[in-house]
């Protein structure tokens, strides 16, 4: 009994080393596959400094602001009231801006490390993309600084002396996010070259089944990035709704909460369906999934409708964004349900997304890999 215990132990020991040690050889496969990490680690580091610094500054404002209007109040008692609950609500959903553009940085160290793992260049690709469109996001915050500064002056002109200082916080922080991303589309090239090779020792030369399976690679790519981006949106528009007086426990207000709930449900419903090709379970997750388009739309009429001056532009660039990315989801499910039962589950066994691995051994072969490959997968031999 006691050297059965002990072998358990050992087992799990040892499941753990083997877990770690498939991992960090992923990490460092190869120069490129480690620069693009490197450079992950790099840019979430520094963005979380310079965005926790730029929330800091922000609150500060908002202190700074207020006693302004405290010190003005003492010299005219016919200071609006309307005027300051105002501006310090704008500048909360700015603050609230900032930690969306961190978490969103965070969640991208994620994904980069998910996509070399898996050795997915479509994700990688992805990874691109988003930094630029975090870049161009964290530049219309310079436009949203300015506008709430301009309006917290025609309340306090005496604010007019606070500098924001946006080239030593905004800026550097757009420059790194752009740069970064420029790196990375080089080393997606790179890697692309890398880790095409893997499907033809899983999937095979079949370029239909090849096609199939980057289908299921791009769509199960959508499922992790509404995961993040569709949740923050639902989580930030209850936040505001329940600020707003005029929409809180309206019916609008609880439907969005519903909806939020109902994301999760869908995700894992997608997940399973895929894995079993469920032609049913599909077609019901694409049902499903119009629930929160309708909700996003919903809440879109909603933010255009207020006036130009009370706008959170953020926020509607960003359930715009939520809208696209629902509706490219439900595209990507109708292409893989057209391609269940055409062979691809026979290759797919511990999760979407992972090929039959070999049982893991200290040797590995080492296959010289093509110019040029057609699909990207997750494989467990090293990168000559």
């Amino acid at each position: 009994m006691f050297n059965m215990e002990n072998r358990m132990v050992d087992f799990k020991i040892k499941t753990i080393k083997l877990w770690f040690l498939r991992r960090y050889e992923k990490m460092v496969e190869s120069k490129w596959t480690r620069l693009f990490i490197i450079t992950s680690i790099v840019q979430t580091f520094i963005t979380i400094i310079i965005q926790s610094l730029v929330v800091g500054r922000n609150q500060y404002a908002s202190s700074f602001f207020q006693d302004s209007w405290q010190e003005q109040l003492k010299i005219d008692n016919s200071t609006s009231f309307e005027c300051k609950a105002n501006i310090v609500a704008r500048m909360y959903n700015i603050v609230g801006e900032n930690i969306i553009i961190l978490l969103s940085n965070v969640f991208l160290l994620f994904f980069c490390y998910d996509a070399i793992f898996n050795q997915n260049t479509i994700q990688i690709i992805t990874v691109v993309i988003v930094n630029y469109a975090i870049g161009i996001v964290a530049a219309i915050q310079i436009v949203e600084i300015h506008r709430w500064k301009d309006q917290a002056v025609e309340c306090v002109p005496s604010f007019k002396t606070f500098n924001f200082k946006v080239e030593f916080y905004e800026v550097p922080s757009i420059v790194i996010l752009l740069l970064c991303a420029t790196m990375m589309g080089f080393f997606t090239w790179k890697l692309y070259q890398q880790f095409g090779w893997n499907i033809y020792k899983r999937i095979g030369a079949d370029r239909n089944m090849q096609k199939i399976f980057r289908s299921m690679l791009i769509f199960v790519m959508h499922l992790k990035l509404d995961l993040f981006f569709m949740v923050v949106l639902s989580v930030v528009a209850c936040v505001v709704l329940s600020q707003n007086d005029k929409l809180h426990s309206t019916p609008l207000y609880w439907f969005h909460v519903i909806v939020t709930v109902l994301i999760f449900i869908l995700q894992g419903l997608a997940y399973h369906m895929l894995r079993e090709e469920s032609h049913l379970g599909m077609k019901i997750f694409i049902g499903l999934w119009l629930i929160p388009i309708a909700d996003f739309i919903a809440l879109l009429i909603k933010s255009i409708g207020t006036s130009a001056q009370d706008s959170w532009y953020f926020f509607i660039i960003f359930i715009v964004f939520g809208i696209i990315m629902a509706l490219l989801t439900i595209i990507w499910s109708i292409i893989v349900l057209n391609n269940f039962d055409k062979g691809l589950k026979r290759h797919l066994t511990t999760g979407i997304g992972n090929i039959q691995r070999p049982p893991i051994t200290e040797q590995t072969s080492q296959t010289q890999p093509p110019s040029r490959w057609a699909i990207d997968d997750e494989d467990d031999q090293s990168y000559p």
